[in-house]
């Protein structure tokens, strides 16, 4: 019969220092932006609750139905997901670089040209 081998219980490392995490909800701006962030506060709080693939999924139900639908209904989904799209953008427009405002912008645009495509053709 061999021999049994011994198994050591894995010691446990130290951990590293964290660096101190930012609070979760930090004081709103002043001004109209300060308004539109303690509105949005609840809402943002509820999509954090959700799984990560949530907002994709929501975007693109939202794009395909938007042109795949008739046209009342379909440029009504399209203008839903641009003020969806512009409604993060803006929240997030303080922490973002100039190169992702770009794409937030585009992004808006082309939804919203998408849209005024429905209703054209």
């Amino acid at each position: 019969m061999p021999k049994s081998r011994s198994r050591r219980k894995p010691t446990a490392r130290p951990r590293a220092p964290r660096a101190p995490r930012e609070p979760l909800v930090k004081q709103p701006a002043p001004g109209l932006r300060g308004k539109v962030e303690r509105a949005s506060a609840p809402a943002l709080v509820w999509l954090s609750s959700r799984p990560r693939f949530f907002l994709p999924v929501l975007s693109a139900v939202l794009l395909i139905a938007g042109l795949a639908s008739p046209t009342a209904v379909g440029v009504g989904l399209l203008l839903l997901l641009a003020v969806l799209v512009g409604w993060l953008s803006y929240l997030s427009w303080p922490v973002v670089t100039g190169v992702q405002r770009a794409l937030r912008l585009g992004t808006v645009g082309l939804v919203l040209a998408a849209a005024a495509g429905r209703l054209s053709g």
